[in-house]
């Protein structure tokens, strides 16, 4: 969700295609056969570097993630390899897109490469999430999420320097596949959290809070427990 980047398209020219900092997959053209291309590791996951430069107390309560989306083709059709010092480690491309491990910062900054293969037809597009590091439940106290969301303006400025005054701010957390959602407040009164009315960056239905909606705020209680929690701006 860091606005204003420039993700990396990883297709047939891996070039960085410039797009708005929201969400949005970016279109890419198709993968040529057989074909394998290498990008520097800091190319490949922009801003990366700058994110774990960022002491670990100050954003303890949130992560970032790398996603991609593949059209004509699945993860079994291609591979991501890092190189470095000499070795090849093959990064995983979870159910949900994410890519694992992610390189560290020593890699990204030691020279690191990203090698992409896949074969004809098969475009793939990267995007970047933040997500809350607390473990979801059907429960959950208030104030580590609501640290979270502070934590991820305050890194994301860093990051962005004299651009953050000029991006949506990430005021929420969402609580995929958590169905109904409830916050429980200092005085004793129980809110239904709103939700998602469309599918878009998160499914429809995803029950989301704005902490500034909700002053006192002391818990959460799902009907399931979420399965990740995302940090983002606007209702999608």
């Amino acid at each position: 969700m860091f606005k204003r980047i420039k993700p990396l398209v990883l297709a047939s020219v891996l070039s960085i295609g410039v797009g708005s900092a929201s969400p949005m997959l970016m279109a890419a053209p198709a993968v040529s056969e057989n074909v394998q291309k290498e990008v520097s590791a800091d190319q490949a996951f922009p801003f990366l570097s700058k994110f774990l430069a960022v002491p670990v107390s100050e954003r303890d309560e949130m992560t970032v993630a790398y996603l991609l989306k593949i059209k004509n083709g699945s993860a079994r059709d291609g591979s991501i390899v890092l190189k470095h010092n000499g070795q090849s480690q093959k990064l995983s491309i979870l159910g949900d897109g994410r890519i694992s491990p992610l390189p560290t910062l020593s890699q990204l900054r030691g020279g690191a490469r990203i090698v992409v293969s896949g074969p004809k037809d098969m475009s793939v597009a990267m995007k970047v999430r933040i997500y809350a590091t607390e473990t979801p439940a059907k429960t959950m106290p208030a104030a580590p999420l609501i640290k979270a969301v502070d934590q991820t303006s305050r890194v994301l400025k860093k990051i962005a320097g004299a651009l953050y005054a000029l991006t949506p701010k990430p005021d929420r957390l969402y609580f995929v596949g958590a169905g109904n959602g409830r916050v429980t407040l200092a005085d004793g009164s129980v809110k239904i959290l709103p939700k998602t009315a469309v599918a878009d960056a998160y499914p429809a239905g995803t029950p989301y809070f704005v902490p500034a909606d909700y002053q006192g705020a002391v818990s959460f209680t799902f009907d399931a427990a979420p399965s990740r929690i995302g940090i983002d701006d606007r209702a999608k």
